[in-house]
């Protein structure tokens, strides 16, 4: 290894910028996207609150994409946590991440504008491909020893584990589409205690790791 690219590995943080200032700017698209509704002459409070409710697919599409969006962004920290040195492929594979995330907006719009099966299930699509672009980064990190020597092993594979499941959940959302858009969208939900189940193993396993690794 070079001296360039021996400095260029331990430069993690422009890469953790980066990740920041792009998931600041699609979260802060998916907001821009909920139009107000337009209602002719001087409408009442029952008219406009009749409109606003008949947006519910904007609202919902908005708040689901910023906490899946915000867990993404949480799981990234976590690599980057981790990681200790980067490569190519790193940056690479980040850039992909990224490429992934500023897409998510429209993926957001087109599932408010259609939740039909379609929709949905294209909006599933866009969230397990993202999802699928960072677990793939931090099993490369991994398996390259990026990662910080003192994780250990179980704690390391409870965290592979938890970022397949997020996008393979999306995934599986497709499949009950077909029969129930509805049900699908629901399943969506569950993905949170699922995450805070993960959260609380992973949790448990570091201090081992720690009292581990100082032996």
């Amino acid at each position: 290894m070079d001296e360039l690219t021996a400095l260029e590995s331990q430069e993690t943080s422009r890469l953790v910028a980066l990740t920041d200032g792009v998931v600041a700017i699609a979260i802060t698209l998916l907001v821009i996207d909920i139009t107000v509704p337009r209602v002719s002459g001087t409408p009442s409070s029952a008219v406009l609150a009749a409109s606003v409710l008949a947006q519910w697919d904007e609202f919902l599409g908005f708040v689901l994409s910023f906490f899946v969006i915000g867990l993404y962004w949480v799981m990234h920290r976590r690599v980057f946590t981790y990681i200790e040195t980067q490569n190519r492929t790193v940056v690479w594979l980040n850039l992909v991440f990224l490429l992934l995330v500023a897409f998510l907006p429209y993926a957001t719009s087109l599932f408010s504008t259609y939740p039909s099966r379609f929709g949905v299930s294209f909006y599933a699509a866009v969230m397990a491909a993202t999802g699928y672009s960072l677990a793939v980064l931090w099993l490369y990190a991994a398996r390259e020893e990026l990662v910080h020597s003192g994780i250990y092993s179980r704690a390391l594979q409870i965290q592979i584990a938890r970022y397949f499941i997020t996008p393979t959940f999306f995934l599986f959302s497709i499949v009950l589409a077909v029969w129930s858009p509805l049900l699908a969208i629901g399943s969506w939900f569950l993905l949170f205690p699922i995450n805070g189940a993960f959260e609380a193993r992973i949790s448990s396993a570091l201090p081992e790791a720690e009292s581990r690794s100082a032996t």
